[in-house]
């Protein structure tokens, strides 16, 4: 039986960053100060999660999306851009600490943050086994429009390796995308690992969409959330099933995490009528035997919309005011 301990974080926001966090009216772009009393502290905060997760004897945990809050500063594109050299700069701090911990406690860690790759930055999640080793990444594909201002989106949807199984990652927003659960499922995906500030359309409907994409995918589904970021949600393990095994409810800087039988298949009783009739009680096997993909085309046709506009000059400019005015505002 390949039972193991599967966990998520839910971090709190470092307070008071005041001046040096972008919006503030009296903001100030000094990358050394910026660092040193934004990133690095709201960094930390998940490094000391994941001691205690390593502490707990966890298997594998993930983070929440972007662990540094370096997104603050993607949408400023002016004069005062420093996103670029934040990301540089910090992203080899972040993996050797990340592989520090992992190799400390034996434990598995996904951990997202922004990172290089030759002239662009992406959101990468990415796969540290027990000796700290990064044996997998994964860019997020699918890319809400403010996050494009300064990051590539990544072009392949893949499933990694670990020694307890097939994992998949899904980003933040890609959960909103029910072809990259189908995708991620056909290719033996058996828990899939989602680190995000968010989920959902809105507050209603945030965890029953995290709920039905474990249950159409039929794999264990573990959603690291920072806490109260975007409001809706919270760190938990969900199985292939929908069910909430455990959630880390609305407390800040928790852990949450249940032991899961990866060999416990997802199956319907012998006698339930659907069962007896097609001689597959599996629901992942008998899922992937009744496609019809034959009438699926549509999805794979190119948008006849485009929606997706990158705001430029007079318009980026009015785009950041009102960021400014809203959630940007510290």
């Amino acid at each position: 039986m390949r039972k193991i301990k599967a966990g998520a974080i839910q971090p709190s926001s470092v307070a008071n960053v005041g001046q040096y966090r972008w919006g503030n009216p009296n903001y100030k772009p000094d990358v050394e100060a910026i660092i040193k009393y934004c990133i690095m502290p709201q960094a930390e905060i998940t490094f000391a999660i994941l001691e205690k997760a390593g502490e707990a004897g966890l298997d594998v945990v993930t983070t929440c999306e972007d662990i540094s809050l370096s997104n603050a500063y993607i949408v400023d594109t002016t004069e005062n851009n420093i996103f670029p050299e934040i990301v540089r700069r910090c992203y080899p701090i972040f993996e050797e600490k990340i592989s520090a911990i992992a190799k400390k406690y034996n434990m598995n860690i996904i951990a997202c943050y922004y990172k290089p790759s030759g002239n662009d930055i992406y959101n990468t999640a990415s796969a540290f086994n027990r000796q700290g080793e990064i044996i997998g990444e994964y860019r997020k594909t699918h890319m809400p429009c403010d996050e494009l201002f300064q990051v590539k989106g990544g072009d392949s949807i893949h499933t990694i390796d670990m020694d307890f199984g097939r994992i998949g990652v899904m980003i933040c927003y890609d959960i909103m995308f029910p072809a990259m659960t189908e995708a991620l499922s056909l290719m033996g995906a058996e828990i899939v690992f989602h680190p995000t500030f968010g989920y959902g359309w809105n507050d209603s409907i945030g965890e029953a969409t995290v709920r039905t994409r474990a249950s159409d995918g039929s794999f264990y589904l573990v959603t690291a959330k920072s806490y109260g970021y975007n409001i809706a949600g919270k760190s938990s393990v969900i199985d292939y099933w929908g069910t909430v095994l455990a959630d880390a409810g609305y407390e800040q800087d928790a852990l949450v995490w249940v032991e899961i039988d990866l060999d416990k298949k997802k199956q319907q009783p012998d006698w339930h009528v659907q069962s007896v009739i097609s001689g597959q009680v599996n629901m992942r096997l008998r899922h992937e035997g009744e496609r019809r993909p034959d009438l699926y085309n549509i999805i794979c046709e190119e948008a006849s919309h485009k929606y997706h506009i990158i705001a430029q000059g007079k318009e980026q400019d009015d785009y950041r005011n009102k960021l400014k005015d809203g959630i940007w505002h510290w």
